[in-house]
């Protein structure tokens, strides 16, 4: 049986392992890059960008979002509203 492996209990080099093979870098001073080569934009505090204790990788979507309870509480608030109940 194949373990899951869990983002946020990655030490340093596992996330930017990880993050890597899905086309995102880590630049010299902590920033997540996306795969175009751009620092990744906090959406709740827009100056703000995101570094690489302060991120999580969303399951399903291979998103990079803030590891904040308003962001993650956001994320599901938006999946469960494309998720159409039977």
């Amino acid at each position: 049986m194949v373990k899951d492996i869990r983002f946020e209990q990655l030490d340093k080099n596992g996330k930017v392992l990880l993050l890597e093979t899905y086309d995102y870098t880590v630049d010299s001073e902590g920033y997540v890059l996306n795969p175009s080569g751009s620092k990744i934009q906090s959406k709740e505090i827009p100056s703000k960008f995101l570094k690489l204790d302060d991120v999580v990788l969303t399951p399903g979507s291979l998103e990079v979002i803030e590891a904040s309870p308003t962001s993650v509480s956001k994320f599901i608030r938006e999946k469960m509203e494309d998720y159409s109940f039977p």
